[in-house]
């Protein structure tokens, strides 16, 4: 079923914060023009190149063409318009706006299609009530994985997505100053999905983490530890003819790790997308022992 508006294709626009000249920003929030359209068309190009991985891609590629959907969906909520001290939209203290679980319930509609296991989870997604939605919503948002169904996660991932992306996207970071950046996203508190070497202007060769909730990219060096900030025992990882774009920069000091995208050798690497294509490599750095420094809720650990 089709949900609110037409997916089309959106242009997306310099993510705010971006700079051509000048100092490198600390900080780039999501374009206004919805992140999500680019990133269904990744999906597609990388389920048409993985046969092994080509169904999940291709539903992946489905569900994240509803987030585009539903970008105009959700209405103008109360942004904060002072710096408090913390990130701004802290999924440990906001108040999630309702419409979200509306968001959540036009997914399921869409992405009905008819085979027997996705009904089943959307029909159980329709069937919730608000209580169980926000059970969910509170157990994916806290990295309870225990809490909630790996079907589920998705699709209540999607949801929460696309609220928080809206909400950070219309942020003016002109009122808040400096926020303190660490392997945390400093606008919602979130996990990074995974780093992306970023190209043009004053971005060229910098290296961006990227949150997993909101969208937002924010700056921390190369070839230092995400967690530990160690820039001594750092080490690169990849899968054998799997090319240069996607890799795992891993510290031997702390054992964890987390991948690094080069949009040098592939401009259109996306960091939720080519994450669950490059699966094998989640598969290889934990054979070596390493931890994972984050995760992406379209695909949960364990999963």
């Amino acid at each position: 079923m089709s949900g609110p508006g037409n997916v089309g294709s959106a242009r997306e626009g310099t993510p705010k914060g971006s700079q051509s000249l000048g100092a490198p920003p600390p900080l780039r929030l999501p374009s206004r023009q919805s992140p999500f359209a680019k990133r269904a068309a990744r999906f597609w190009r990388l389920a048409e190149d993985n046969s092994s991985l080509a169904g999940y891609l291709a539903l992946m590629a489905d569900l994240t063409d509803a987030q585009h959907s539903l970008w105009e969906h959700f209405p103008h909520t109360l942004l904060p318009d002072s710096y408090t001290g913390g990130p701004p939209l802290d999924i440990s203290s906001r108040h999630r706006d309702p419409t979200w679980r509306e968001a959540l319930r036009l997914i399921a509609e869409r992405l009905d299609s008819g085979s027997e296991p996705l009904t089943a989870l959307c029909e159980r997604i329709r069937g919730a009530a608000d209580e169980e939605l926000e059970h969910w919503a509170a157990r994916l948002l806290s990295a309870d994985f225990e809490g909630i169904d790996p079907g589920l996660a998705p699709f209540v991932a999607a949801a929460l997505q696309a609220n928080w992306t809206s909400s950070s996207a219309r942020l003016d970071l002109d009122k808040f100053g400096a926020m303190e950046s660490g392997h945390l996203c400093p606008v919602c508190g979130s996990w990074p999905v995974a780093s992306v070497l970023q190209t043009g202007g004053s971005v060229q060769g910098l290296r961006y983490l990227c949150c997993s909730l909101c969208s937002t990219e924010w700056n921390r060096p190369r070839i230092h530890c995400i967690h530990c900030g160690s820039g001594k025992d750092v080490a690169y990882f990849g899968l054998e003819g799997a090319g240069e774009a996607v890799k795992a920069e891993a510290c031997a000091g702390c054992k964890t790790y987390v991948k690094l995208m080069n949009r040098e050798k592939e401009p259109f690497v996306d960091p939720f997308a080519d994450d669950l294509a490059t699966l094998g490599l989640d598969i290889l750095m934990a054979e070596q022992g390493y931890e994972r420094l984050g995760f992406n809720p379209l695909l949960i650990p364990g999963s």
